[in-house]
């Protein structure tokens, strides 16, 4: 690999580096969020979710592409690590780990919040399926209950 070629490829992975670190601050969002039942942000993220996978799915196109051009195409990481000039390599090396430890994080910090919405929403099958409590705005014989028994206590009559 030349001088150029490294430095083109080095160039390419800060930028993708760049939108990993966006995904993984807004994946650590999402997961607060899950963990605090704050639906409407959920669902408004949607579409900031979907643009991270696009962008994503965008970038890794172009480092096919420009990979191809290159003449490094269907190289792995430390292939291209070993191949790199000296005076680079450390460079390429922080880049390709960086990228490793963002979609390292992503992956686990996803799992995280599959996990936390499962163990949720089994919670709420639970609290479902529990027998509906006692109190009821009906007697015994059917009457329904228009008055309750208040004997004007602490707050009076209600």
């Amino acid at each position: 690999m030349t001088v150029d070629t490294a430095r083109e490829v080095i160039a390419f992975m800060e930028k993708y580096n760049r939108h990993f670190e966006e995904l993984s601050a807004f994946v650590s969002e999402k997961r607060a969020k899950v963990i605090g039942d704050e639906l409407t942000w959920l669902l408004d993220s949607l579409t900031t979710e979907q643009k991270y996978i696009m962008e994503g799915n965008d970038l890794e196109a172009k480092r096919l592409a420009l990979f191809d051009k290159l003449g490094i195409g269907g190289r792995k990481a430390k292939e291209l690590i070993a191949e790199c000039p000296e005076e680079l390599r450390n460079k390429l090396t922080l880049e390709c780990t960086a990228m490793e430890k963002h979609v390292a994080y992503i992956k686990d910090t996803n799992a995280d919040i599959i996990e936390i919405i499962e163990r949720k929403l089994s919670v709420q099958e639970k609290i479902a399926n529990k027998p509906r409590s006692t109190t009821s705005t009906y007697t015994g014989k059917g009457v329904k209950v228009t008055k309750h028994n208040t004997s004007g206590g602490f707050f009076g009559e209600v």
